[in-house]
């Protein structure tokens, strides 16, 4: 490895992580893309070579709704990484059934939640070594509080909770990681951006959005761009738990939390990754 700035991309073989890895490899980065297999990477990878003129681009393969796949191939990262600039946490499939993993984790909140605290503590110390480092973790607007008592959600499930729930979980870590990192932890929204994971919202929210899409919508080329503004901007200014939309700075969203949440969110959190850490 030299010392070009390296991205870690997860949910990066199409949508905004794909226009996001081609945009940084065009920029001279090195970029890990992430998807579930290689029959998925592989293409995504010649893709990117072809369009971006860069040899510089390799794969992270895992099924991010499985811990123990996080862990090996985030293993693996470590043992040919020494450093690493930016981990874009953009993964995002949204289950309108309720699924519960082998593992024993309702799919949404494994997915969009847990696989992404574990993969920020997993290479905090890489992170930690590299100048000007950063974790960027996409979200949406959309959150709900996490229920203690049924965090696999076997009550009145549906697709919105388990979007919403894993979000606001996601907008608590951040506050709480934040107070004592050294690495900056930022939460992106991308807005009304025209990709597939759009189809999947719950009902009645996925008409609107569709229909919204149509009036409003950006490509997926033009998100990028105003990621890298952002991925800019983040180092400059050394910003640190904050929230940005589009390429602006917005600030935390105000997200519904009871006394003593925080507390909760922690506990449960080191309780389901103990085993993978």
């Amino acid at each position: 490895m030299d010392n070009k700035k390296i991205a870690l991309i997860t949910g990066s073989t199409d949508g905004i992580g794909k226009a996001t890895a081609l945009k940084l490899l065009k920029e001279g980065w090195e970029v890990v893309i992430n998807g579930r297999n290689a029959s998925k990477c592989e293409p995504t990878i010649n893709e990117l070579k072809q369009k971006s003129g860069s040899n510089n681009v390799t794969a992270f393969i895992a099924d991010l709704a499985n811990l123990s796949q996080v862990k090996s191939a985030t293993e693996k990262f470590l043992e040919t990484n020494s450093r690493l600039d930016l981990l874009m946490l953009n993964a995002n499939s949204i289950a309108n059934d309720r699924i519960v993993t082998a593992e024993g984790n309702e799919q949404n909140f494994a997915l969009g939640y847990i696989s992404r605290v574990l993969m920020i503590k997993m290479l905090e110390k890489v992170l930690e070594n590299t100048t000007n480092s950063q974790i960027l973790s996409v979200i949406g607007m959309d959150t709900q509080p996490l229920d203690f008592n049924d965090p696999t959600i076997k009550n009145n499930f549906t697709g919105r909770k388990g979007l919403g729930r894993w979000q606001w979980a996601m907008n608590l870590y951040a506050t709480e990681y934040n107070r004592t990192s050294k690495v900056p932890l930022n939460l992106y929204m991308p807005g009304l951006v025209k990709t597939k994971v759009l189809a999947n919202e719950p009902q009645p929210m996925r008409a609107f959005v569709k229909l919204m899409n149509i009036l409003m919508g950006i490509t997926t080329e033009q998100s990028a761009e105003n990621i890298f503004i952002v991925l800019n901007d983040i180092v400059s200014n050394k910003k640190k738990g904050t929230c940005y939309s589009w390429k602006k700075e917005r600030g935390l969203p105000k997200i519904k939390t009871t006394e003593g949440d925080n507390v909760k969110l922690l506990k449960l959190t080191n309780d389901l990754l103990q085993k993978y850490l």
